[in-house]
């Protein structure tokens, strides 16, 4: 069985193989004043059909197609390549007018969301993994209540045995707002360890002031809040891979009715049809 190093470079070998081919028919073909719309069209009609069937492989895991991880570099390696089709089949040239436009517009923009989801795939399973063992994004909003119910009942457990309120007071005005609301839409985009930080470095500043009971909680405290970061970390990365892949095949299927628009109507023009 072939490595996947082997299979990598051997996937990117026939890419160029077949680019290399289909630019040098494109340059025969207008060497002798032939027409190549039509047939880098229908090699990318193809390739964006290709790529639109890798969703329903993956919805269909159970019929005999081929493995996931083989479906996975295919698609990889035709939507890279399909980049220069596409610039073959428009001449290197920007469109012009407002079907072309929109469908040089559709392809770019689904190019793109492919490549920042080929970084992101790659990059943020091996962030969460630094930050603590996996977590089910399904399973996050239950996991933030059970953080929240632990914390407010150590708390209240801490004032009824010791009677002193210092931790009870500084819970109240600081950390329950923190483990009962989620983070900022900001916070999604862009995640980061700052209220983390200062949560942790307020309640270290507060803990020279609480008794040995409330020290012991504290404890508690200070790792139920590193907890609560990293779930909303999760619930972050995770949502930023869920609404890159829904943009992504939201994408997809636009793009591949309007390339076939683009074909029909280019057959109905052709020679003077209409």
């Amino acid at each position: 069985m072939k490595s996947f190093a082997s299979r990598r470079l051997s996937s990117a070998a026939l890419m160029f193989v077949v680019l290399a081919a289909l630019a040098f028919w494109t340059w025969q073909q207008k060497s002798t004043l032939g027409h190549t719309s039509f047939g880098t069209g229908y090699v990318l009609l193809l390739a964006i059909v290709f790529l639109a069937v890798y969703n329903i492989r993956k919805k269909l895991p159970m019929l005999p197609w081929g493995s996931s991880s083989d479906w996975l570099q295919a698609h990889i390696y035709v939507a890279l390549g399909s980049a220069f089709l596409f610039a073959l089949h428009i001449d290197w040239r920007l469109p012009n007018g407002i079907l072309d436009t929109t469908l040089a517009t559709l392809y770019l923009a689904t190019f793109v969301s492919g490549l920042v989801g080929l970084v992101w795939t790659r990059t943020i399973p091996a962030r969460l993994a630094r930050v603590s063992e996996e977590v089910i994004y399904e399973r996050i909003p239950m996991l933030r209540s059970q953080l929240c119910e632990r914390a407010e009942a150590a708390v209240l457990e801490t004032v009824r045995s010791s009677g002193a309120t210092t931790l009870g007071e500084f819970y109240s005005r600081q950390l329950h707002s923190f483990f009962e609301k989620s983070r900022s839409l900001g916070y999604f985009f862009r995640p980061n360890n700052r209220l983390r930080r200062r949560m942790l470095a307020e309640l270290t500043e507060i803990r020279r002031y609480l008794s040995e009971p409330e020290q012991a909680t504290c404890e508690q405290l200070f790792a139920l809040i590193r907890r609560r970061d990293d779930l909303d970390f999760h619930a972050a990365m995770q949502w930023r891979l869920k609404m890159w892949l829904f943009l992504h095949i939201g994408l997809t299927y636009p793009l591949l009715a309007v390339a076939s628009l683009h074909g029909l109507l280019a057959h109905l023009f052709d020679g003077g049809a209409l």
